[in-house]
């Protein structure tokens, strides 16, 4: 009889055969006899004792087989949280990448400098809706939404962009080893949130900032998204600043054959800081 390869038949029977080998072999008959009478190799019949030996009544039980969860990723969970932190920390100009904002892309070219990893955007995606940066309000790109302000006139030639922000509170959890650090330095790494710009084809371009209501970290956002895309933009913003507002106002001015600026004044996916929040 030729040894049937354990491997193929059901975890039920799986483990009718490794319970009757273990029994075998434990009542003196040799792992050989064993394997002959239960059609499979000795190597085998080996294997499924010395794990019984070592594990007990454990190493008997039949497993769902397949990829677990979080299994065979392509990065280690200590690559993870240096990509995670480094992208919460840095613009992607900081690690010597050629762009502005983080993308996909950009995130992928990160990882192979890094790793030598190659990642498909599609991957990176994942991996960001895994890691929290990627919400369901960002993924779902309402178009516009909200009442437009009266005040501010809508452009009518240029790209349009629609701006989201979200809480992010991922970096709380656990703690980096050395391997882990970020690449940038003197950062703690708990930045209160991200801002999203998403184009009508679904684009993400994403930045970490401590307050999305100052108008100096807005401005500084959308300094990067004109750099980034190089065209005139459209820009539907979902709130309005409540800090340093006259900053925003000024720059826009500045920009005015490059960039318009919309208030959806309904679309707010940010929770608005309290009556004497700390500013």
């Amino acid at each position: 009889m030729y040894p049937q390869d354990a491997r193929k038949v059901s975890p039920d029977v799986l483990e009718a055969l490794r319970r009757r080998a273990v029994a075998a072999v434990e009542s003196g008959l040799s792992r050989a006899e064993v394997a002959r009478m239960l059609g499979v190799s000795r190597q085998t019949i080996s294997v499924w004792h010395r794990e019984y030996r070592t594990r007990g009544e454990e190493a008997l039980r039949s497993r769902r087989r397949g990829r677990q969860r979080g299994e065979q990723l392509a990065l280690s969970y200590a690559q993870q949280l240096w990509t995670i932190r480094t992208v919460t920390t840095c613009g992607p100009d900081e690690v010597g990448l050629s762009y502005w904002l983080w993308t996909n892309q950009a995130l992928a070219e990160l990882v192979n400098n890094r790793f030598r990893i190659a990642l498909s955007v599609t991957t990176v995606r994942n991996y960001l809706i895994r890691w929290g940066v990627l919400p369901d309000p960002v993924l779902a790109n309402r178009p516009g939404g909200g009442q437009a302000d009266p005040g501010c006139a809508v452009a009518v030639s240029g790209e349009t962009l629609w701006m989201h922000s979200a809480p992010f509170h991922w970096l709380t959890g656990p703690q980096l080893h050395s391997d882990g650090a970020s690449a940038c330095s003197g950062t703690d790494g708990h930045g209160s949130a991200m801002l999203y710009a998403v184009s009508a084809r679904g684009t993400v371009l994403f930045l970490c900032s401590h307050d999305p209501f100052d108008g100096v970290r807005l401005t500084e956002f959308y300094d990067r998204l004109l750099r980034q895309r190089g065209r005139r933009l459209n820009i539907v913003q979902g709130w309005r600043p409540t800090r340093r507002a006259d900053v925003l106002t000024a720059w826009i001015e500045q920009r005015a054959g490059e960039v318009s600026v919309r208030i959806a004044v309904e679309d707010v996916s940010f929770p608005a800081p309290r009556s004497g929040d700390a500013r």
